[in-house]
């Protein structure tokens, strides 16, 4: 992720945690949490791109719904 792609992740997620109630700093980390699992989301599937969703905290049921996979085939492709 380069220095434009993160920016254009903050300018969206800075409305969203002002949408939030709590500490700036915790809906700050909430909010990039989110919107970086859905940029992530949005790329074609590849072993990177789950192990950074793994890391984001993106559950396999989550993966497996977003690209139509089994958990078995999500699996195969870490394991490649």
């Amino acid at each position: 992720m380069n220095f434009k792609e993160m920016q254009d992740l903050m300018k969206k997620a800075v409305p969203l945690a002002k949408e939030m109630e709590g500490d700036w700093q915790a809906r700050m980390k909430l909010s990039v949490r989110i919107v970086k699992a859905d940029y992530y989301m949005q790329q074609p599937i590849s072993k990177e791109i789950i192990q950074k969703l793994l890391l984001h905290n993106v559950s396999y049921r989550r993966i497996c719904k977003n690209y139509d996979m089994s958990r078995k085939a999500i699996s195969a492709f870490e394991n490649m």
